[in-house]
């Protein structure tokens, strides 16, 4: 309309980079009795970070409102000198805001996964009190949810709480894991040249409505019990049919062959009358996927349709990062779990037929 002013919103703009540290402290979580002994002091870690922003470039970012991605190192006193020593971890996060970042207060959440070393390990002469971690090389898993406040342009102060595990995944035994829960409070300083911020770049974005069938081969090295010291091949066979939910979302079914070989190997030893082929265990889960580009996050729940090995139980759990290769050729790697129980550490590679 002739003389009718247009407002348009304003444009953002978001620092490239930032740097920032944490302090945290907090106690160890004992889900097993024979943890208590590592109870000497509480906790304590020292965090360093540099994460670099995204802007909306791609769609993938502005659906998830452009979430900061970057590496950690932690140092992490964990409680016990006699026992466990201290861990260095560094792991790479994704680190999302909840409410509207450019606030002045926000609330945000940070997921990564990395490794951990662990300077003391269980030794049946030496540290046999040390029942939790038996490798010095480990994975850890981190949650953080932040509050922030902006004090100035570049200078950002927050707090929050924290969840950490540390375990190798049942690769060796003894491994009941670690599980820290830590109060924090840091630092964030944004430098960088500054870049408009896109919040719109997913809108329009059809995910499509056809199903895709992917096929994964799946492999995995596992202990049983400090007593057995051997290691177990544990090995699956999968076929996935994911269908889009949102722009960047899937969920999906999945119909699960499990070949572990230490189900026959124990149940040998108890004196059980059992055949291999008795011991292949089929499954059916649900899951659901949160995309990020070629990377994404799989969460994955399911039941044993037959198990002839019952010790834990008919339910089990995935959490998994893929990585696509090609249009039809994915990287997977994830956990197995019994109800937060490590099953084994699982390597496949998947195929879309579809």
């Amino acid at each position: 309309m002739v003389g009718q002013e247009v407002h348009q919103l304003p444009e953002k703009y978001d620092h490239a980079w930032s740097v920032g540290g944490r302090v945290h402290t907090g106690f160890l979580m004992n889900h097993h009795n024979n943890m208590k002994v590592l109870n000497e002091n509480n906790p304590y870690a020292y965090e360093i970070f540099i994460a670099r922003a995204t802007v909306g470039e791609k769609p993938w970012q502005s659906f998830y409102h452009n979430p900061q991605y970057g590496v950690a190192y932690m140092l992490f006193h964990l409680g016990s000198p006699s026992y466990l020593g201290n861990a260095h971890c560094v792991y790479p996060f994704l680190h999302f805001s909840l409410t509207k970042a450019d606030r002045v207060a926000s609330l945000n959440m940070r997921v990564g996964a990395g490794v951990a070393y662990v300077e003391k390990t269980f030794d049946r002469f030496d540290n046999y009190k040390n029942t939790a971690i038996s490798c010095h090389l480990n994975a850890m898993l981190s949650l953080q949810v932040e509050g922030r406040i902006r004090v100035a342009d570049p200078l950002f102060l927050s707090g929050g709480l924290a969840f950490s595990h540390i375990s190798n995944g049942a690769y060796r035994k003894p491994n009941s894991g670690l599980n820290f829960v830590t109060a924090f409070a840091g630092a964030r300083y944004a430098f960088g040249r500054k870049r408009v911020v896109n919040e719109t770049s997913h809108i329009g974005i059809d995910p499509g409505k056809r199903w895709h069938y992917t096929v994964y081969l799946s492999v995995g090295v596992k202990s049983y019990s400090v007593a057995d010291g051997n290691r177990y091949i544990a090995s699956g066979l999968s076929l996935e049919a994911s269908r889009a939910h949102l722009a960047f979302t899937r969920f999906s079914g999945t119909l699960d062959v499990f070949y572990d070989t230490s189900d026959y190997a124990i149940l040998r030893e108890e004196e059980v009358e059992t055949s291999r082929l008795q011991t292949v265990k089929p499954g059916l889960a649900a899951g659901y996927s949160f995309l990020f580009g070629s990377l994404s996050a799989n969460v994955q729940a399911g039941a044993y349709l037959y198990t002839k090995f019952r010790e834990f139980g008919w339910l089990y759990q995935r959490l998994a990062l893929r990585y696509e290769v090609t249009n039809r050729l994915n990287v997977h790697f994830g956990l197995k779990t019994h109800l937060g129980k490590a099953d084994y550490i699982e390597v496949a590679l998947g195929y879309r037929i579809r």
